[in-house]
């Protein structure tokens, strides 16, 4: 099982760069093509089969007690990392106007759960000034390994670069 899931571990990242994540873009319409192409990457990644017995399909709730820590990945994902090296990355519902990658989550809770649907505001402080985002919504919650986000983290890597 462990050599099937580094055989689609390395199959993945070969098809990231062969699928043309490299290079340059200042047209408006090819940026908006390759933020396509990173997207379609990222629900491909969340989307492979993994042993059932570790993973399973998406979830619309997880406990407030299964993790503890949040990472934006970026205005569209956001990473949630638990105990025992469990993680899922939640894909917002839209995009998250203002949210930045060392945010800190504020979410709005109604119970020991966090789910689908679910809001949040990001807030950063910064020498004495407090911005805020928007309030985004959450979306399901993906169970990963650390691989896919690594291969994740790579797409979003590459299409910063081409900025």
């Amino acid at each position: 099982m462990e050599r099937m899931k580094n055989s689609m571990a390395k199959g993945l990242a070969a098809a990231l760069v062969a699928g043309g994540l490299v290079g340059c873009a200042s047209d408006p319409a090819q940026t908006a093509a390759e933020q396509q192409q990173v997207a379609e990457q990222i629900d491909t990644i969340l989307t492979q089969p993994l042993g059932e017995e570790d993973y399973g399909g998406g979830e619309r709730c997880i406990s407030t007690r299964l993790y503890d820590s949040v990472e934006v990945l970026d205005t569209r994902h956001v990473l949630f990392k638990g105990r025992g090296e469990r993680l899922w990355v939640n894909t917002l519902r839209s995009n998250c106007v203002g949210l930045r990658k060392r945010d800190v989550l504020q979410f709005d809770l109604r119970g020991s759960q966090i789910c689908n649907l679910d809001t949040f505001t990001a807030v950063t402080n910064t020498f004495g000034w407090q911005r805020t985002s928007a309030t985004c919504s959450l979306g399901d919650f993906s169970p990963v390994t650390a691989e896919q986000v690594a291969m994740i983290e790579a797409a979003l890597d590459t299409k910063k670069k081409k900025k």
